[in-house]
């Protein structure tokens, strides 16, 4: 069978080499080498035909798709030699992208694949970067900087950050998980008695000409929160010696909130207001962490299955990004997306079969239904707007505005009629309908209609509180003022506004 030997350099030269990886070495075993930058390398390549995969991994597009490349070349090798070594740097078992692709591949290649991992040599490590191993320490590839997906609380070195190209790349990956003044230490020759040290802002990671093929990256443990701190700390406020008003909470009592919060999201896009924004939108992560803890309590569910499945229907719904489907615009996205949700609610449906003919017309009936519902939730507004949206999508709808505009104007004198008769239940049946009308007309002009009435809002706030300013100058009730003097300080709000725009 053939065989792939998965040797790992270690941090600095052989002396890091298993006796076990010595003894294949010395074989005639044909050498594969990840990087012909390590200090064992060049040990163990003079006088030996050898290959690196430097180039290979250059000229991908990503670590990914330089492991796949990888993979398919070292199987081919093995196929052909019987049995392969390929050395990579540090410890094999730290990557486990490229391990566990490896493993899986194999497998189904019919290839055995032997892991011999090299001595960690974390002593000379934890002396160079002066690291407390009780903070923990994690060791990745340069390369792999791609799987890391949150800020880490342990000290996190990357090894052979062998040029500036690399160290860019990793400080482009790192500066969305960390901030931009994290500290870094950029180390070279670990291991060696002749080493250069230099300490820096993340930010400034891959601006100087310093690194070689023994060049190392530190980064301390992070100090700020991350999500697993939330989630502890809701746990906490919900435990039983926790806040009495946080462990009294339901979904049902918190509904009000999660609206609230939403809506104050969009005030702070509106006003443009990042820091603003931050902080709503952090309020808004509250509420689903807190419904995700309360599920939690209940056995039902928990925050990291939400995650989980937003995740996938993001990857099941964008085909055209991680799969084999395509859509050159957002018009094709959306027709994309609705296929998709089409075909799981089918999917569901047939993993329910109803026997009878009445039992499947009733959940064809159903399926109707719920295709062109909303949600009962939404404010009125917005409800009557998604409800329109989705008649117009099964083709209830006017040709054209001028059916709504007409419609509207015929709404609104049905509206004085029963004003004028006085009769206060028809005054609020034709008033709902007019309002519905004018919903309809926003669609029409694409124009979110709880958006736009929410700008006007605000508008009307800012003038309103520029005639309370004026009044509150006079030191007089706001009654002793005539309509006409009150809307001559509204015009002058208006002015006013238009000038700072």
């Amino acid at each position: 069978m053939a065989k792939i030997v998965l040797v790992g350099l270690g941090p600095h030269n052989t002396d890091y080499l298993s006796s076990e990886a010595l003894k294949y070495l010395k074989s005639r075993h044909p050498l594969f080498f990840r990087t012909l930058q390590h200090p064992a390398a060049r040990h163990l390549a003079p006088g030996k035909k050898v290959r690196s995969f430097d180039r290979l991994y250059r000229r991908a597009k990503s670590y990914d798709q330089g492991n796949r490349a990888a993979v398919n070349s070292l199987i081919g090798a093995a196929k052909k030699y019987g049995t392969i070594c390929y050395m990579v740097p540090g410890n094999p078992l730290t990557d486990g992208a490229f391990t566990g692709r490896l493993l899986k591949t194999c497998a189904g290649k019919q290839v055995k694949v032997q892991v011999l991992p090299a001595s960690p040599g974390l002593d000379p490590l934890l002396k160079a970067f002066n690291l407390d191993a009780r903070e923990g320490i994690l060791i990745r590839d340069p390369m792999s900087v791609e799987q890391l997906k949150i800020p880490g609380k342990e000290n996190l070195v990357f090894f052979q950050v062998c040029n500036r190209a690399t160290a860019y790349r990793l400080k482009r990956r790192l500066m969305k998980l960390y901030p931009s003044d994290h500290p870094v230490t950029v180390l070279e020759v670990i291991g060696s008695k002749t080493k250069r040290r230099r300490e820096l802002p993340l930010k400034e990671l891959g601006c100087q000409d310093i690194f070689a093929s023994r060049t190392a990256v530190h980064l301390p443990p992070y100090r700020g929160h991350t999500i697993g701190d939330l989630i502890e700390v809701m746990e906490k406020l919900r435990a039983a010696d926790g806040c009495p008003w946080d462990k009294k909470q339901t979904h049902q009592s918190l509904r009000q909130y999660l609206v609230e919060e939403a809506y104050e999201v969009i005030a702070a896009i509106d006003q443009k207001d990042d820091d603003l924004l931050r902080e709503e939108l952090g309020d808004v992560l509250l509420q689903v962490v807190f419904h995700s803890q309360i599920a939690g309590e209940e056995n039902r569910f928990s925050f990291f299955e939400v995650v989980h499945d937003i995740t996938e229907k993001l990857i099941r719904r964008h085909p055209h990004v991680f799969g084999r489907g395509y859509a050159a615009d957002p018009s094709e996205v959306k027709v994309l997306w609705e296929k998709i949700k089409s075909d799981e609610r089918n999917f569901k449906k047939r993993a329910g079969v109803n026997s009878s003919r009445d039992e499947a017309e009733d959940d064809k009936n159903e399926n109707i239904k719920n295709r062109y519902s909303v949600d009962q939730a939404l404010p009125a507004l917005l409800k009557a707007y998604k409800l329109q949206k989705k008649a117009a999508e099964a083709g209830f709808d006017w040709p054209c505005v001028q059916g709504a505009l007409e419609k509207a104007r015929e709404e609104l004198l049905e509206l004085e009629e029963a004003f004028v008769s006085k009769d206060q239940d028809s005054i609020e049946e034709e008033l709902g309908d007019y309002l519905f009308t004018v919903v309809n007309i926003s669609r029409f002009i694409k124009v979110n209609p709880e958006l736009a009435l929410g700008k006007t809002v605000v508008k009307f706030m800012d003038r309103f509180h520029y005639v309370l300013e004026q009044v509150e100058k006079t030191g007089q009730p706001i009654t002793s003022f005539s309509l006409e003097t009150l809307d001559k300080w509204w015009e002058e709000a208006k002015k006013l506004r238009k000038m700072r725009k």
